[in-house]
């Protein structure tokens, strides 16, 4: 069943170090249609309003539960969130039967007495008292935010509550859309309805690399680098490859993409995306390094450009600006790894730039919306000896609250002539 696997993941989650997505990916091949579907929203919902969960929980347990149980616990919780008070019984009792497959009779018998009770527990979260526990985030996060987005904190947690669209980018402008795709302010974006086949409708557009799924937010760092035919483009921190699409496809399919990543799985990834974009007018290939250990020998070894007239930089960051899309990172961010990032990033930043030729440029990115993992980092970088060579010459920030689509900062840089 759909509940039982959604237990069991969110068990795993909480027992492990694995990201949400990465435990979804393991789900067997054969569990699909509705028994994933249900497996899927009951697991991602209990993470989103987990918080809340366990701020209620609090009065009621005298001490920490077991894994299992808490698993238990964080699903029906969810489940009674939107629920009307006379399908609380029913939620209740199906918890108590399932949970037979995982718990004890004594641990079945302390299940059902605190579900009982968590339905008043829940409604008695206040949003003006307990923000954060009323829209489940972590308290620190939330006072960071109230201090860093005065008078709109409260839209950027609700935001955060969304169930998150997935959009669909086509390239080719003769593809007949199917009608389960709805057109989007933002151009070549059409956002996946219920109505659509994924296996019919979708696959042979992904497959033939006429499309990809992303969301709006990933168009404005390329849009600012804007890599023209002919050039030669180094894709930093490149993996999957969804740039690089945009990227490909901004040249004409003329020019070279260089796409840097650390050596590991999501090289395969990659691999795979950019097969469908090399042409005998576009070269693209892949450098397996760690960007703060390259040099320009890395290059020369393969034989290939050791400065570009277009480096691409989408740092590794907190993912701030997409815990929408990505409930987990609610429950992985601590407070030190924002100011961890930042360091990082600017490491990044430093590296990145040695391979800018005179005159050209690099766009530095992030899906955070943290100042300190964006213009902080930028503004830094530019006061150093190496970044005095360079010139800000354009900035643009996504607030999802305001822009409709994920949060993310973007930052062109030339280097001078």
């Amino acid at each position: 069943m759909g509940w039982d696997a959604a237990v069991y993941l969110v068990e795993a989650y909480l027992i492990g170090d694995q990201k949400a997505d990465q435990l979804l990916d393991q789900l067997p091949e054969n569990f699909v249609g509705e028994r994933r579907a249900a497996c899927q929203s009951l697991f991602l919902g209990a993470l989103r309003h987990g918080h809340r969960t366990r701020a209620a929980l609090q009065g009621l347990l005298r001490k920490k539960t077991k894994y299992s149980v808490e698993a238990i616990l964080l699903v029906s919780g969810y489940e009674m969130f939107d629920a009307e008070a006379d399908r609380h019984p029913k939620i209740i009792h199906h918890a108590v039967e399932r949970s037979k497959q995982v718990v004890n009779r004594f641990e079945q018998g302390f299940l059902n007495a605190i579900l009982r009770k968590l339905p008043s527990a829940l409604e008695q979260i206040n949003a003006q008292k307990s923000p954060a526990a009323f829209y489940s985030h972590p308290d620190w996060l939330v006072e960071r935010w109230q201090g860093e987005f005065p008078g709109a904190c409260t839209q950027l947690l609700e935001w955060n509550q969304g169930i998150p669209s997935t959009y669909l980018k086509v390239y080719n402008d003769e593809v007949q859309i199917p009608a389960g795709l709805e057109a989007t302010e933002w151009p070549q974006f059409y956002q996946v309805t219920g109505k659509i086949s994924w296996k019919e409708d979708l696959h042979p557009l992904l497959n033939k690399g006429n499309a990809y799924i992303k969301d709006p937010s990933t168009r404005i760092a390329p849009a600012l680098l804007e890599p023209r035919a002919g050039e030669s483009v180094l894709d930093l921190c490149a993996a999957p490859g969804g740039k690089a699409y945009d990227m490909a496809y901004a040249m004409q399919g003329k020019g070279q993409i260089v796409a840097v990543d650390l050596p590991g799985k999501r090289i395969a990834r990659l691999e795979e995306n950019l097969s469908t974009l090399r042409s005998e007018d576009l070269k693209c290939e892949i450098v397996e390094c760690d960007l703060l250990e390259m040099d320009t020998s890395t290059f020369e070894e393969k034989s290939l450009p050791s400065a570009y007239d277009a480096v691409m930089l989408d740092a590794p960051c907190s993912n701030t600006g997409v815990i929408q899309r990505r409930t987990d990172v609610k429950w992985r961010l601590q407070p030190k790894d924002i100011e961890n990032c930042a360091k990082l990033q600017l490491q990044l930043l430093h590296s990145a730039a040695r391979f800018v030729k005179a005159g050209g440029r690099i766009t530095y990115s992030t899906c955070s919306i943290e100042a300190m993992e964006n213009q902080l980092v930028v503004d830094e970088f530019l006061a150093s000896k190496s970044g005095r060579v360079f010139k800000l010459e354009k900035a643009i920030s996504s607030l999802p609250w305001e822009t409709g689509h994920d949060g993310a900062g973007a930052f062109l840089l030339r280097r001078e002539a």
